[in-house]
């Protein structure tokens, strides 16, 4: 697996390269190819080369290189090769979505990403992973139907492509944006994302970083040059729902993996909002510098879980002082996860704040999501207070196994968490500056610090607060609303679609050999039947004449 990580590694600097290239000369290259040409009815592959598909795949390959040097130790040597076949289908199904120009072609790398994501979620082949991605992969196959059928609306344009899309009417845009919402776990197909932490913590990191879930905000960006208000209007409110509920159910958590994964669901809301206020640019920007800072923060996970062979908080503990690089790179990730000043997560966070302030459309929903971003330092400092204390609630004869190996990709991350932000400030925009008056400003502070005091208010308060902790972890019962489809559709899955052997016995080769009987003796019966009747129509008229 190190030749795989370190060949990705070196493949991933031509993207970059070419994104610098291409964003210094304001230059792009569109390419299309006829796949299937019927009368003036033409289905082309198009593939938009620019320096935010460039830059965006660099992210990709960047981090999957780290992750597969990550799983040399993390992952059993037996299951190296297939593990890697996985994790390389994913990074080319996530390449084709990002590379493709309009929707025909990008339904190879969309339904890619839901297949392969499946695979890798029940990975561990157990329940608990059964039930995980069946969740998984019934969301997505929802976000797909609604593609299609924006493909069916488009034909009569026979026109697919991204940059047509001012011919685009509300119903495909509503339709393309509920796509968007389920591949990125928005309102109300966030019950899936908690739940794909069944998979191996390596796959959580990429998944949820930089791949599954960023896909339908990619989408987003790609589409939403020329709007529509009512679609504007759909996403502001579903990410403000989203990013509300997924804050508050991150103060309740006990699981790290889980924190990390509804903190991603928090963020992929933000830059929904972003998109909802006309900020494309701010949500891609966001969407770079927080993939590279999650899948450090998923990583540094994976090792303390691993050193400590607990995924729940409350067992952890005393890692600042068995692995202090961890410590401080998971320390460094949070930081910019907060948005503190100067970290790389401050140069996209604040733009969007700004930007929320400056729009004049301060809503209800704006100030929810200004208090879920304030929400977002109380778990994050939860989460580092509880990993990092001086002692274990565990045996204490527990040894903390630290890898200096699994240390490697993730020192190789953290400058990236620090650096990134200000360079591509600097390269998209130097001459931008947001300049709000200092009561803006204030404000901006006065609402961060409410957030804060409400996420700690949330994890310290009495009990008569903490019995709000059900809706909260049920994600506002959102659990019980995408699985009480699945309860009302049992019966009649289970009457159709019989598993495994039972099924063989129904409908396999003794039902055919069954109904094949039926069919035959019933035929030998009309066949009887038929000769009958023709006999007696035959001897009718000789028994007239002789009688």
């Amino acid at each position: 697996m190190f030749p795989q990580s370190l060949t990705l590694l070196i493949f991933s600097f031509f993207p970059f390269t070419s994104a610098l290239f291409l964003l210094i000369n304001s230059t792009f290259i569109s390419l299309e190819f006829n796949l299937l040409s019927v009368f003036s009815f033409n289905i082309p592959i198009s593939l938009m080369i620019d320096w935010t598909s460039m830059m965006f795949l660099f992210t990709v390959m960047f981090i999957s290189s780290m992750i597969l040097l990550f799983s040399v130790e993390y992952i059993p040597p037996l299951e190296h090769k297939q593990f890697s076949f996985l994790l390389l289908a994913f990074v080319l199904s996530m390449s084709l979505l990002i590379l493709s120009d309009n929707f025909i072609f990008m339904l190879l790398g969309w339904d890619g990403l839901g297949l392969t994501s499946f695979i890798l979620v029940i990975y561990y082949q157990n329940f608990s992973s059964s039930g995980s991605g069946a969740i998984t992969i019934f969301s997505n196959r929802v976000g797909d139907i609604f593609i299609l059928l924006s493909i069916a609306l488009l034909t009569m344009n026979c026109g697919w492509n991204f940059n047509m899309n001012e011919k685009f009417s509300i119903t495909v845009l509503i339709l393309l944006t509920l796509a968007a919402c389920s591949k990125s776990a928005q309102f109300p197909f966030s019950a899936w994302l908690p739940a794909a932490m069944a998979a191996p913590t390596p796959i959580s990191a990429l998944v949820h970083s930089s791949t599954l879930v960023t896909a339908g905000v990619y989408l987003l960006i790609r589409i939403m040059n020329t709007p529509h208000p009512s679609t504007l209007s759909l996403i502001l409110l579903i990410s403000s729902m989203t990013t509300i509920y997924a804050s508050m159910s991150a103060n309740w958590e006990m699981d790290m993996k889980k924190i990390i994964a509804l903190s991603t669901l928090s963020q992929i809301a933000m830059m929904m909002f972003a998109i909802s206020l006309g900020s494309t640019i701010l949500a891609y920007f966001h969407l770079i510098i927080h993939a590279l800072f999650k899948s450090m923060m998923f990583l540094c996970a994976g090792m303390v879980i691993h050193s400590s062979s607990y995924q729940d908080m409350r067992f952890m503990g005393s890692m600042l002082k068995s692995s202090p690089i961890v410590s401080s790179i998971l320390g460094i990730a949070s930081l910019s996860l907060m948005g503190i000043p100067f970290m790389s997560g401050f140069f996209s966070k604040d733009p969007i704040i700004e930007t929320i302030l400056f729009s004049k459309f301060l809503s209800f929903m704006s100030v929810l999501m200004l208090i879920s971003i304030g929400m977002t330092s109380a778990y994050s400092t939860r989460m580092i207070l509880l990993t990092s204390k001086f002692f274990l609630k565990t045996k204490s004869d527990m040894n903390l196994h630290p890898s200096n190996f699994m240390e490697i990709p993730v020192i190789l991350m953290a400058p990236f968490s620090i650096l990134m932000g200000a360079m591509m400030m600097w390269m998209t925009s130097p001459n931008q500056l947001i300049i709000l008056p200092p009561l803006v400003k204030f404000l901006i502070i006065l609402i961060l610090l409410l957030g804060v005091m409400l996420g700690s208010t949330l994890i310290f308060a009495s009990n008569k607060y903490k019995k709000f902790g059900q809706a909260a972890i049920s994600l506002w019962f959102n659990h019980f609303l995408t699985t009480i489809t699945f309860k009302l559709t049992a019966p009649l899955m289970n009457h159709f679609m019989k598993n495994d052997k039972l099924w063989q016995e129904t409908y396999g080769p003794n039902f055919c050999y069954k109904q094949i009987s039926l069919y035959s003796s019933s035929a030998d019966l009309i066949m009887n039947q038929l000769l009958f009747i023709i006999l007696l129509l035959t001897l009718s008229p000789l028994m007239v004449m002789l009688f």
